[in-house]
């Protein structure tokens, strides 16, 4: 899908121009610039998803989500939510990737060894770990969980801009993400617990 939106893209639309007319019209060139224009939006709705960067699945999911927005460009409608729009089928795309329980298991099986003991003194690899441990957690959460801490806390939106990402109202925001913080708290025992019962160690 990068190889084909590459080759569909001539020379970059008038930036005065309709994009989204143009997109919806079939205009190959104004859908890539609007992909691009969305590219960080896209980016956090797979990761919103539970498919990290740094995850084997993560190019299969991105080019999934971009087949879909192009399959779909022509039922857009707000030129100002178009952002809104790419992150919300990025994310649901890359969701459903990661239901199949074969993805699933194996998943499992990386988030146990990522929290394997390590070494103690701070090094390049603690960054890693901290990531590591952090996709874990959040891929234990539901969607709904994952989005308003992503949006939240990783993002750094504030509660307005999130409830407007979302389409909630900030009362929901507010605790949804009083929830999603006391479920990842969880999820973070429940790995923690299934690590020592993986290593054979005693808490």
């Amino acid at each position: 899908m990068n190889g084909t939106i590459e080759m569909a893209s001539g020379s970059p639309p008038d930036p005065g121009a309709d994009l989204v007319g143009l997109a919806r019209g079939g205009d190959a060139d104004a859908v890539v610039a609007l992909i691009r224009r969305c590219s960080a939006r896209i980016a956090a709705g797979i990761e919103i998803a539970g498919v990290a960067r740094h995850d084997a699945d993560h190019d299969d999911a991105h080019n999934q989500a971009l087949f879909e927005i192009w399959q779909r460009i022509d039922t857009l409608r707000d030129d100002d939510a178009v952002c809104g729009w790419m992150h919300r089928i990025a994310r649901r795309t890359a969701a459903s990737r990661i239901i199949d329980p074969a993805i699933r298991h194996r998943r499992r099986a990386e988030r146990v060894a990522a929290l394997e003991p390590r070494r103690t003194e701070p090094g390049p690899g603690e960054a890693v770990a901290r990531r590591d441990l952090l996709g874990a957690v959040l891929g234990r959460l539901s969607l709904e969980h994952r989005e308003v801490l992503v949006l939240r806390f990783l993002e750094g939106h504030s509660e307005a801009e999130t409830a407007e990402l979302l389409g909630i109202g900030t009362k929901t925001v507010s605790s949804r993400t009083t929830r999603a913080k006391r479920a990842a708290l969880t999820a973070l025992d429940e790995l923690e617990r299934d690590t020592d019962e993986t290593t054979g160690t005693e808490r």
